[in-house]
């Protein structure tokens, strides 16, 4: 592999679409600070009735990185099916 196609890829990333291990690492990194986000605020075992501050800007923060989750999922999508296409057809 040569020097440029190293910097394309990353260290560590495997060979082929980089788009799409890019979107895909995006999505991961994404879910992890969702993962983050709940286990810190539900630490307490507290169940918050009615939903306190921390609550309501958790859930909007929940939808925020579910919608970046979901567009990056569709992203990677999107690339992987754009390049079967360009190889079927190239």
């Amino acid at each position: 592999m040569s020097a440029e196609n190293e910097k394309a890829h990353g260290a560590g990333m495997p060979p082929g679409f980089p788009e799409l291990w890019e979107s895909v690492t995006r999505a991961r990194m994404d879910i992890a600070e969702l993962k983050g986000m709940v286990k810190m605020h539900f630490s307490d075992k507290a169940h918050h009735t009615p939903p306190c501050a921390t609550a309501t800007g958790l859930q909007k923060t929940l939808h925020a990185a579910m919608g970046a989750a979901i567009i990056s999922l569709l992203s990677a999508v999107g690339t992987l099916i754009f390049e079967l296409v360009r190889y079927a057809h190239g």
